[in-house]
């Protein structure tokens, strides 16, 4: 995971809340992530007022560990591509 990507640490629940730096939107990487087999929901829904772009949330109490640790390592690349592509 890039070091600019900040998330929270679950204290119960079934959701990571994943805050990526300012002028990424996740809702633009979605479909590149579905592409990949990697889905999210872009934190904009959350919001009651003005939407932070670049926030997002994972679902991860249905899911194996090893398909987690797959789904990390394919949105780590591809924030690191959007990075790459913003600077």
């Amino acid at each position: 995971m890039p070091p600019d990507v900040r998330w929270s640490r679950p204290r119960g629940g079934m959701f990571v809340w994943l805050t990526l730096p300012a002028g990424v939107d996740a809702g633009e990487l979605l479909p590149r992530a579905i592409a990949r087999n990697v889905a999210f929901v872009p934190g904009a829904a959350f919001y009651a007022g003005p939407a932070a772009a670049n926030t997002l949330r994972l679902a991860f109490v249905t899911v194996p560990l090893a398909r987690i640790e797959q789904g990390v390592a394919i949105l780590g690349q591809l924030f690191a591509e959007a990075l790459a592509r913003a600077a």
